[in-house]
């Protein structure tokens, strides 16, 4: 089984509520992949931090053990950082942790 790192970007309800809270929740129940990972980055950072259904979104995947870390440059543009880290995201420099998910073999990389 490979791993799985889903590139959350989207601030489409219809994306995160449809696609990827089921997607990458399942996928960590079922083993669909070995690792779940979801990055916050771009608009999303924004969403999430005034959406209560995605910030209940988030406290599931947390909850569930899936590493959910975030794009500090993106979280700080919005003044997001702190919510995101008190739902127990991981707030970071993402360009080189991104970088070496894409060219890691082991990885599937989703962007939505």
């Amino acid at each position: 089984m490979s791993k799985l790192l889903v590139v959350w970007k989207s601030d489409d309800y219809r994306n995160v509520d449809f696609f990827i809270s089921p997607f990458a929740l399942n996928s960590k129940k079922h083993e669909w992949f070995t690792d779940v990972e979801v990055l916050i980055w771009g608009a999303s950072s924004d969403y999430c931090k005034v959406n209560k259904s995605a910030q209940n979104t988030i406290k599931q995947m947390v909850e569930l053990g899936i590493e959910v870390r975030a794009c500090k440059f993106c979280a700080d543009k919005v003044f997001a950082t702190e919510k995101l880290e008190s739902l127990g995201v991981t707030v970071m420099y993402t360009g080189v942790y991104l970088s070496e998910k894409m060219k890691d073999p082991e990885y599937e990389v989703l962007t939505i």
